[in-house]
């Protein structure tokens, strides 16, 4: 390394009573002795705290809105003043450190460790997230080449800090946690560990792929927080046409595999570009300006050199249609994940008359490992492929709802991508032209040009109390389900159906095709024969009339909904891939396992 090249820059961030100041004492040896040149600089508090220990204490008024509210805008007037005083000194510090480490290091490897980071100030201003304070340690944290975030129970830190409640520390927990998916290269390790662990783990991270980096360490996972894990998924929240359920898991996924590995998500838009965001990395690839349809078969065309050209220790693969597999284990060096959100072929082929299910099935034979969301999936990947089948279920935001509004509802929802036939959108009209049910029904949704057109002309010819909205999301989305009635989904063909999960955790019943995918509801449904527009129709019109048949399905559909969690689905996302690179995975009794990734 030329002694100019700048010094890698590390940041312990975490809560007091996590060892912060004591994880950079003893990671300093360690550094030292795989044959670089660590320097230390001691970061936390600036000169305001330091001098002024009750700085950011100031009372608030007794009484009195007005008093209140000019209350509220000088202490936000300080606490901008004194973000800003912090951050000039974090940069002076960091940059004083720099230099250090370039005149001493006379030529080696360099490293700044700091006890504190843009974590930490992020965590104890916590503001607006779009703020002008947010941005500017965000631009900070993009200095940093790794920030280790000391993670652990809050009833361990109590017994350890002795100054603040356990509840109090559980909000500092939470807001770390939400900060580091914000910022990039955030480490999360679990500070209860021993002290020798903590440290193995934190080098590991540092060094990341560094050569002789985990023997020297002593362990064949010293590494493990700095592997790079890289997700492709042809459907993004973003995109326009689809905006799936599929692109949500990958979106929550990669979130949580960032809190432990480094992670990549290469997905399609109009034109090429990289991002970061909640501490993933977008890499997008160009091939939206050809549609819908033929962006997908570029996509597929594309992602077995970009497997070949960006460096990755293990690559998930999300299915996409018409073929599900681009065949990946054949051009990945590293070991392929296949995740089944749709084994499309067979759909595609009822849809096109193309043998696309012959692609498929062919192309499963070659991965070790592959996801489905439900057994039935799991049971067709088995007939046709070598690999083991892991089944983890979709996610959905725990909600507590008003048990007094359980049963009510203005309308019939439909929510869901715009594909007339596979969605079965054209059954849900026929059934609701033959039930006439007294509630309007709401089709909230996009998709693509052509399936758009195709919808606007059924809607032509049903009558005026049919609405279609268009794409939805955030508090309109919520309002609609919060104020729907029931959600039908006439789907022909289903992986999964996040949305009917959804519409459970609203505890909203749920109307649909009795599928076998769909059979994971087990509660707060009504399963009607496949295709059966007369039945769909029947239902449909029992329901709009009867709110205590709505009410006693709505209880029973929220409670299965609690089954279904985002923690719970990234937890068995996350229990799977340390799995693959022969990381422990604590079981329920605590034990570990593990079997190395090859």
């Amino acid at each position: 390394m030329s002694p100019t090249r700048r010094p890698i820059l590390v940041a312990v961030s975490g809560p007091d009573g996590a060892g912060k100041s004591s994880l950079v004492d003893r990671m300093t040896p360690v550094l030292r002795d795989l044959g670089l040149h660590p320097v230390t600089a001691y970061c936390y508090g600036c000169v305001l705290c330091r001098r002024f220990p009750a700085f950011q204490q100031t009372r608030q008024p007794a009484s009195g809105r007005g008093g209140w509210r000019r209350f509220s805008r000088v202490r936000s007037s300080v606490d901008r003043a004194h973000s800003l005083v912090d951050a000039a000194e974090l940069a002076v510090r960091l940059t004083e450190a720099g230099l250090r480490a370039r005149i001493r290091g006379r030529g080696r490897p360099t490293v700044v460790v700091t006890d504190r980071g843009p974590l930490d100030a992020l965590v104890k201003f916590d503001p607006a997230p779009a703020s002008p304070v947010a941005t500017l340690f965000t631009r900070l944290a993009d200095r940093y080449d790794a920030a280790l975030l000391l993670d652990v129970a809050p009833e361990v830190l109590a017994a350890r800090d002795r100054e603040h409640t356990v509840d109090q520390l559980a909000d500092y927990r939470h807001r770390y946690r939400r900060w580091g998916q914000r910022l990039p290269s955030v480490v999360r390790l679990d500070a209860g560990l021993r002290p020798s662990a903590v440290v193995r783990e934190a080098v590991g991270a540092v060094l990341g792929d560094r050569p002789g980096a985990a023997a020297a360490l002593g362990c064949p996972d010293a590494a493990s927080a700095r592997k790079h894990v890289v997700i492709s998924s042809f459907d993004d929240t973003g995109n326009p046409h689809y905006h799936g359920g599929g692109a949500i898991v990958v979106e929550k996924v990669a979130r949580r595999l960032s809190e432990d590995f480094r992670v990549t998500v290469v997905t399609a838009a109009g034109r090429g570009d990289t991002r970061t965001r909640d501490g993933v990395s977008y890499r997008y690839l160009p091939v939206g300006w050809a549609g819908p349809r033929a962006g997908q078969l570029l996509f597929h065309a594309l992602l077995p050199l970009v497997a070949r050209r960006l460096p990755h220790d293990l690559w998930m693969e999300s299915f996409t249609p018409p073929f599900s597999t681009s065949f990946l284990p054949l051009f990945s060096p590293a070991r392929v994940l296949g995740i089944g959100q749709m084994l499309s072929g067979k759909t595609m082929w009822h849809k096109y008359h193309l043998p696309f299910f012959i692609v498929e099935r062919f192309g499963l034979r070659f991965y070790r490992d592959v996801v489905t969301m439900n057994d039935v999936d799991r049971e067709v990947v088995r007939r046709h492929s070598p690999a083991a089948v892991h089944v983890i279920p979709n996610g959905v935001d725990r909600r507590h709802i008003d048990e007094a509004r359980l049963g009510q509802g203005e309308h019939i929802l439909f929510l869901g991508r715009i594909d007339v036939h596979t969605k079965g959108v054209d059954l849900l009209l026929a059934a609701y032209a033959k039930a006439s049910p007294s509630m309007p029904l709401v089709l909230a949704g996009s998709g693509t040009p052509a399936q758009e057109k195709r919808l606007a002309a059924l809607l032509a010819k049903t009558g005026r109390n049919v609405r279609w909205l268009g794409q939805v999301g955030g508090a309109r989305k919520q309002e609609l389900l919060e104020r729907s009635a029931f959600l039908v989904m006439p789907s022909r063909s289903e992986s999964f159906g996040i949305a009917a999960l959804e519409a459970m955790a609203y505890g909203k019943p749920v109307l649909h095709f009795d599928l076998p995918a769909l059979r994971w509801m087990r509660g707060g449904d009504v399963g009607v024969p496949p295709f059966d527009v007369d039945e769909l129709a029947a239902e449909m019109q029992r329901l709009a009339a009867d709110e205590q048949l709505r009410r006693r399905l709505g209880q029973q559909a929220h409670l299965a909904a609690q089954r279904h969690t985002w923690e719970e689905t990234t937890d068995r996302y996350l229990s799977l891939v340390r799995h693959l690179f022969g990381l422990p995975v604590p079981d329920a009794e605590g034990a570990a396992t593990c079997e190395p990734i090859h």
